[in-house]
């Protein structure tokens, strides 16, 4: 069964009447790793957690002896290690095809104003070229106990190398009425079926011309 992905570490912090999924909420950023080779080598990932579970997570982390920073750096490991087995929820396919990734590298987490940020880069097994070729991408919470959206076109960017190749768009989710209603009754102490946050996931679909 799977737990309730990066924020596994605030389960024992969750209020207890929250009522329905989601329960938590990541602002993305993505950028397109392209080389002067015109080869996609990565995705560059920016996961902005919300002001409330980056407010229990700090406030956690002050109780305990360890320096912050040492801290950050502690969780977005053990953020990267948990989500190993799920594919860091991120979801990469070229003309339809699914794209492999290899671990993250340069992970880490900042503080900005009121939140945190996991940031880190997702390298692909192997580079692929981009030139005439459409990629689609989804990062999303199999549960949908987290909501993840890039939210407007301008979170999504590619490379200076890539500027003038390749543009993007964004595909916003639009799930059924009764799909909707059901993840709405969900409260916190219940596993919704795995799936359903592939029909609340947002795409981005980068098109690279000839």
């Amino acid at each position: 069964m799977l737990k309730q992905v990066v924020l596994f570490l605030l389960m024992s912090l969750a209020t207890p009447l929250a009522m329905a999924h989601p329960h938590a909420w990541m602002d993305l950023q993505t950028r397109f790793l392209i080389d002067k080779q015109q080869q996609l080598t990565g995705l560059d990932l920016i996961w902005h957690f919300d002001d409330m579970y980056s407010a229990n997570i700090i406030e956690d982390m002050k109780q305990k002896k360890e320096p912050l920073a040492q801290q950050y750096q502690q969780f977005a490991k053990d953020s990267i290690d948990f989500m190993t087995s799920e594919n860091w929820l991120t979801h990469l396919k070229v003309n339809g095809k699914s794209v492999s990734f290899t671990k993250p590298t340069a992970y880490r987490t900042e503080k900005e104003e009121y939140h945190l940020n996991l940031h880190f880069v997702l390298p692909l097994k192997e580079p692929l070229p981009v030139k005439g070729n459409t990629f689609t991408l989804s990062i999303y919470d199999s549960t949908y106990y987290v909501e993840m959206l890039h939210h407007k076109a301008s979170a999504v960017s590619v490379s200076d190398d890539a500027n003038g190749l390749c543009s993007a768009k964004l595909e916003t989710p639009k799930p059924p009425e009764d799909i909707s209603a059901y993840a709405a009754a969900l409260d916190v102490t219940q596993q919704s079926d795995k799936g359903l946050g592939t029909l609340f996931a947002e795409k981005v679909i980068l098109t690279c011309h000839p």
